[in-house]
């Protein structure tokens, strides 16, 4: 488990708070957290899939959902949390075919009150390792081209760009292209 602390200021701005911000493996009990986390991402930003409203994951079939993560070998959900919710996630869908089970389909999210602070990084590397201990050896994902945060991120982190995907996405009535990249975990 990483830990990581953050300091916050009060509301008052005098006094200080110690925060324990962990990255560790989801759990079936943070279901309604991580489905909170989801809502307020589809409204807060447009670099995810679903657009503000067209969520419609109960608690019911979120806690399903985790349920599936936490019996399989081949996906795996990590958490940025503290004693207040979840702030961010990343997650890993592997494959069960012969011929592409090495290679897992990652994404993550991050709530943008907490952006920018080095946690996207953890995210990444908590479950790269994970994958790697699964023995896969293939990361990918996509990332829209105008995402330059999350681009770099990625790129920091010893993701390459495979290819565009022309016209991937419509958002706002226009087209957007994403970047198609991934990690050779061992060759």
């Amino acid at each position: 488990m990483v830990v990581l602390v953050a300091t916050q200021l009060s509301v008052r701005g005098s006094e200080q708070k110690v925060v324990i911000v962990k990255v560790r493996e989801a759990q079936v009990s943070d279901a309604e957290s991580i489905l909170e986390l989801m809502f307020q991402l589809d409204t807060e930003t447009k670099f995810m899939l679903f657009e503000e409203g067209e969520r419609k994951t109960t608690l019911e079939q979120q806690v399903k959902i985790l349920e599936t993560f936490s019996e399989s070998n081949i996906k795996s959900m990590f958490v940025l949390a503290d004693e207040l919710g979840v702030h961010g996630f990343s997650a890993g869908i592997g494959n069960s075919t012969n011929r592409n089970r090495h290679s897992m389909y990652c994404v993550m999210g991050i709530k943008q009150s907490v952006s920018g602070k080095g946690y996207g990084k953890q995210l990444l590397g908590k479950l790269e390792a994970w994958a790697i201990e699964h023995h896969f050896s293939r990361l990918e994902l996509t990332v829209m081209c105008h995402n330059e945060r999350a681009y770099n991120l990625y790129l920091s982190q010893g993701f390459e760009v495979e290819g565009t995907k022309r016209n991937s996405l419509k958002i706002d009535c226009q087209y957007v292209d994403e970047y198609y990249m991934s990690k050779l975990l061992r060759t």
